[in-house]
């Protein structure tokens, strides 16, 4: 009996016994830690963005916007919970868990009609998908299509989603019903100026501008500086007594959009008051030689875009802009040293501009100009302490095309002459995706490292610990 007792109590003190208690209590210690672990990940709502654009994530615009709210913003979903997109509901609670003044709210349209109503222009109520952005007595409705930007293929003709512009949307609806007052646009009236689709004033209202018609021969102008003049495809001439008063609220920083169309008749007040801005616009028709920048039609061009703060978000997305029916954009001989021009859109070195515009032939003819073309350009002139800012555009055609960049290049432009760059600066996130591109070198090498080099690093562990007990 006390050869038993004494042969348990030496096996405790074998070298075995030692290894396979320290095992023990080192497996003991993991799961310890484990347990204490998941214990902690559980109560913790951590997340990391791994996608490649970082789709699920904000950026730091739309963080310090946040930052500086006064006000509580109610963002509602209209959309039963469970049903949502769930890539839109990923960005809508980043709002959320940022900001206690922002509240997320779910509501299905169909169980709740009149509240959908409620946010409704018309008599039918909000759509299924939308969302609205609410402060107060103030709010924004986001239709579904808004959140996605398209782009259509120039062979098929067919569109597909481009990008995510949530983000986009929901800063700028926050930052809309939070502001107390919105920049006017003066928009010039009395020259057979053509009127924008409701979508465009409806894009133009979204961005915090509201749109007041001017006719400089009735009454007095007596404009801020944080107004705007905005003129759409006149078809007669200012007369001089208009152009003395833009000459002027330009000179003392004025700011301005310009979308100057086609016109066989002359216009030399609009010439003169467009060469203060140091350029001149050529009365022809530009047309595309390079298929890869043209859809359907030499005239429908696709130009590059620069990298410009306007282009940057459309740049970044691969959204392209539809440019129809243009014509070049071209500095003066002799302008002021204070102006600053930045092309926008250029044609390629492939391009020409046909001066006959009564010619039916899309080929190049005798007398045409040979490109590249500027067809929009921005404009800075710096005089003392302010500064002008000029957006012209050498056709309005473009804002016909709701696809792609085009609406938001108009936004933009807006916001740029305005100085709010807070409201450009913010990228939609690219959808698209690209295929793993490895070589055939590669492949072998991944497949020997699957296949044979990590076994062969287990069997060898393996044999090195069976030897090391072996010898116990």
């Amino acid at each position: 009996m006390n050869m038993k007792k004494l042969d348990i109590k030496k096996s405790f003190k074998s070298n075995k016994s030692k290894y396979g208690g320290y095992a023990t209590v080192l497996t003991s210690i993991v799961l310890v830690i484990l347990l204490v672990a998941n214990l902690i990940v559980d109560k913790i709502d951590l997340k990391y963005d791994l996608t490649k654009n970082k789709l699920y994530s904000l950026s730091d615009q739309s963080y310090n916007v946040m930052d500086k709210l006064n006000k509580d913003i109610n963002i509602i979903t209209f959309n039963k919970q469970g049903s949502e997109n769930i890539g839109i509901a990923e960005i809508l609670n980043k709002y959320r868990d940022k900001s206690k003044r922002i509240t997320l709210k779910y509501i299905d349209p169909n169980t709740n009609p009149q509240i959908a109503k409620k946010y409704s222009s018309t008599e039918e109520a909000i759509s299924t998908g939308s969302i609205v952005v609410e402060s107060g007595s103030k709010f924004k409705v986001i239709n579904q299509s808004e959140l996605f930007n398209t782009t259509q293929d120039q062979t098929t003709g067919q569109e597909s989603v481009q990008s995510l512009a949530v983000e986009q949307k929901i800063t700028s609806a926050i930052m809309y019903v939070v502001s107390d007052k919105s920049s006017v646009v003066y928009n010039l009236q009395g020259h057979n100026e053509q009127a924008f689709a409701d979508e465009v004033n409806q894009v133009i209202s979204n961005q915090n501008f509201t749109v007041k018609p001017l006719n400089l021969l009735v009454g007095e102008w007596k404009p801020t500086s944080e107004d705007m003049l905005l003129v759409s495809s006149p078809t007669v001439d200012i007369t001089k007594d208009e152009l003395t008063k833009l000459k002027d609220f330009f000179s003392k920083g004025g700011h301005g959009i310009f979308l100057m169309d086609i016109q066989k008749v002359k216009l030399p007040n609009f010439d003169d008051l467009m060469s203060t801005f140091g350029i001149q616009i050529e009365k022809s028709l530009i047309l595309e030689g390079d298929s890869q920048h043209y859809y359907q039609s030499p005239a429908y061009l696709v130009p590059e875009m620069s990298s410009h703060d306007i282009l940057r978000p459309m740049v970044t997305a691969n959204l392209p802009i539809l440019f129809q029916v243009a014509q070049p954009i071209k500095p003066v001989k002799v302008k002021k040293a204070s102006i600053k021009i930045e092309p926008l859109l250029t044609t390629t070195d492939k391009s020409w501009a046909k001066i006959n515009l009564d010619s039916t032939s899309t080929e190049k003819e005798a007398g045409d100009i040979n490109g590249p073309f500027d067809v929009a350009v921005a404009i800075t002139d710096t005089q003392g302490t302010s500064s002008s800012k000029i957006v012209v555009f050498s056709s309005s055609k473009f804002l016909n095309i709701t696809g792609g960049g085009n609406l938001d290049f108009l936004v933009n432009s807006m916001n740029w002459v305005q100085d709010l760059k807070e409201n450009i600066s913010i990228t939609p996130k690219d959808l698209t995706s690209e295929p793993l591109k490895i070589t055939q070198g590669q492949v072998l090498a991944y497949s020997a490292m699957v296949v044979i080099i990590i076994p062969a690093i287990v069997i060898i562990l393996g044999v090195v610990v069976w030897l090391r007990r072996r010898h116990l």
